[in-house]
């Protein structure tokens, strides 16, 4: 397989990098949690550091986080495009690493070795999950920064196929090549950002909207993991 694992982690980590530019921030998906429900179309979200009332045009969960879209329209928020949050993004940002390298894609040893040594039941579900992928030839690659990122990646004979969610961009779909890399997300800003710094990530870039499926599901209730 002419693909290795270092030009993999490099485009993954450049997308994250990417995700980091400021002047976009305000148009690229943001994090949301439902406080409150107020009325069947109205709800109490806290968006950063402070809790504002918007519509829904459909109910949400009160305690789920979502990835949304936002414009303020006459002073009022406008909430669209609402996906909650994967499971395998939120019990990643609650999991320390010992190994404090910048990416890290483990091994079935060092997964085996997690899971032995687990501080939690959040730590030992995470990587019980991650196993069971392994299982599947699916492997995980970690962006073990300020803004944690998961990808998901499985080789094929001439390809990678992956599944990626970062905390800005949101998730990601897609197939890297030799020579190209074509992604799929279901943010039109996600995609107009990448499409303008396409070129840092030496590949042939290709860029569509799609709603993103993950390789492997992770699960937070071990009843449901199936061998």
């Amino acid at each position: 397989m002419p693909l290795n694992i270092s030009k993999i982690g490099k485009v993954l980590k450049d997308l994250n990098r990417i995700g980091d530019v400021s002047e976009f921030n305000a148009t690229l998906p943001v994090k949301i949690e439902v406080k409150k429900e107020i009325n069947p179309i109205r709800y109490l979200i806290k968006l950063g550091n402070r809790e504002v009332e918007t519509k829904s045009s459909f109910p949400l969960t009160v305690g789920k986080k979502y990835f949304a879209e936002i414009k303020e329209i006459k002073s009022k928020l406008q909430i669209s495009n609402l996906k909650e949050i994967p499971d395998i993004l939120e019990m990643l940002s609650k999991i320390s690493f010992k190994n404090k390298e910048k990416t890290i894609n483990f091994t079935k040893h060092e997964i085996l070795n997690h899971l032995a040594n687990s501080q939690n039941k959040l730590e030992f579900i995470f990587f019980t999950n991650m196993l069971l992928s392994f299982e599947q030839n699916i492997r995980h690659l970690i962006i073990n920064e300020q803004k944690k990122a998961l990808i998901q990646y499985k080789y094929t004979k001439k390809s990678v196929k992956f599944y990626a969610v970062y905390n800005h961009l949101g998730e990601l779909e897609g197939e890297i090549t030799q020579n190209s890399l074509t992604l799929y997300s279901p943010y039109t800003a996600t995609l107009q950002l990448i499409q303008i710094y396409k070129d840092e990530l030496e590949l042939d870039v290709f860029l569509y909207k799609k709603e993103p499926k993950p390789l492997f599901n992770f699960s937070e209730n071990l009843l449901n993991l199936k061998v």
